[in-house]
């Protein structure tokens, strides 16, 4: 009987990878628009972009297209096609790189920086640092910060370019530290504890406003690992960054147990919310007194709560630690399509959208860092940070940290993501205790990178 039932999930795994596999070529034939995109008509070079944005952040980067197809892509014959891909653009790109399809590939692609390693063992997958060795090329490794040329760093090379960036903060309402006596935000977790018993407001045994709300899942977990200490990395071979990451060392190097413990201290003041429903949305309407969030939510929360709100650092584990945030989000996959023209106007598009002007337009509607070091010197964007405080701690944070301090490239990120994600609820639920959620986790995820390197 349990044979059987194991064949009947073999046989259904199966199918549903026939099903997705299908339903993913259906997408890719009618995202890119069928076989003629990206052709040459009239002269002009057409350019597939893929993006995965929506709202200020999609607008601005629409913005800059249309610049550049207006002016500079009109003196050089080049025109770029922006293509809405949500989070699938990277995947979706893998499938058409399995199966030859150059037609319904992009030239450009938006992926997370985490997805880097896989990304460049496609043969599609041009080098970024290759690219910025021509002598013509615009821009330069030193164009970036030393922090995103690590992030976008795969074996010794930088492979793709920096382009929508983030940190996380610590989010918190000006008024409400200040009525509970506070001058500054807490700078650890042991300080952090202080601050979430003042702040939280109960009536009986309901908690009315919770002092501070932070779900941790793989982002949030390796952020406190990592910043503890600069041979901290989550998983060996630095990470994955000069080699395929093959197991955790979160649990060995006590980086994770150590977090875990400071994570304790705040459950058990009964004002932090573990679970993220409206996070947004429950910060502005004064549900939480802090939150802790990616600086990607910048421009959400300008639009929820105005200037009723500041950013700080994220609260080191321990005061003694030296590595700082670990920066994360997307960059610029640039594919060779086996056409010379087409990948140097690729190249030339992408030079264009990291300038430091139009880094300025992307980071202040997004929230996103600009990636450009120029673009911090620029006249218009000093005014900015004077206006707007909150997006210069983020620029700062990450300028403040080791540029050793990044996101592991896991090439099962999804995976681990769930593992981490589910034991981290059983963890603030009561069900498992430090050292049994370390288990867990490290067990977890090292049977699934375990299980993807037998099939690789």
């Amino acid at each position: 009987m349990k044979g059987e039932k194991n064949m009947m999930h073999k046989r259904m795994k199966k199918l549903v990878s026939i099903v997705l596999c299908g339903t993913m070529l259906l997408g890719l034939t009618a995202c890119s628009k069928g076989g003629d995109s990206g052709k040459k008509e009239g002269g002009t070079t057409e350019i597939v972009f893929w993006h995965s944005y929506s709202g200020a952040t999609e607008e601005a980067l629409q913005s800059i297209i249309n610049d550049y197809n207006e002016g500079r892509g009109k003196e050089k014959n080049i025109h770029v096609e922006l293509v809405y891909q949500g989070y699938e653009g990277t995947d979706k790109l893998t499938l058409a790189y399995q199966t030859k399809d150059y037609d319904n590939a992009p030239d450009i692609n938006v992926g997370l920086t985490s997805t880097i390693p896989s990304v460049m063992e496609m043969g599609w997958s041009v080098s970024a640092e290759e690219l910025m060795k021509d002598s013509d090329s615009e821009i330069t490794k030193d164009s970036f910060y030393e922090q995103l040329q690590r992030a976008c760093s795969y074996q010794g090379e930088m492979a793709a370019i920096p382009f929508s960036n983030s940190v996380p903060l610590l989010y918190y309402n000006v008024d409400m530290l200040k009525e509970a006596g506070f001058t500054e935000p807490p700078k650890t977790m042991d300080e952090l504890v202080d601050y979430v018993k003042a702040l939280t407001v109960k009536e009986g045994d309901e908690v009315t406003r919770y002092g501070l709300n932070m779900q941790v899942k793989r982002y949030q977990l390796m952020q406190f690992c990592v910043s503890q200490n600069k041979d901290s990395f989550f998983g060996d071979n630095e990470g994955g960054r000069t080699d395929v990451m093959t197991k955790v060392t979160a649990g060995e190097d006590g980086t994770m147990k150590a977090f875990l413990e400071k994570l304790q201290a705040l459950l058990e003041t009964g004002g932090y919310k573990y679970m993220e429903d409206d996070i947004n949305e429950e910060f502005a309407q004064g549900l939480s007194a802090m939150v802790i969030m990616s600086s990607s939510r910048l421009g959400t929360m300008d639009e929820l709560m105005g200037e009723k709100y500041m950013t700080a650092y994220i609260p080191k584990v321990n005061e003694s630690d030296t590595n700082g945030a670990a920066v994360g989000g997307s960059c610029l996959n640039i594919v060779d399509r086996q056409d010379e023209d087409r990948l140097k106007a690729a190249w030339d598009v992408v030079q264009y959208c990291v300038s430091p002007e139009n880094q300025y337009t992307f980071a202040t509607a997004s929230g996103y860092i600009p990636v450009n070091v120029e673009c911090e010197e620029l006249e218009e964007m000093q005014k900015y940070y004077e206006e707007k405080p909150q997006y210069k701690v983020a620029l700062d944070q990450m300028k403040d940290a080791d540029a050793m301090s990044q996101e592991s490239f896991d090439p099962t990120y999804n995976e681990i993501n769930g593992i981490i994600t589910d034991a981290m609820l059983e963890f603030c639920q009561g069900t498992l205790d430090v050292d049994e959620t370390v288990e867990k986790i490290v067990s977890g995820c090292n049977a699934s990178l375990d299980e993807y390197h037998a099939a690789n």
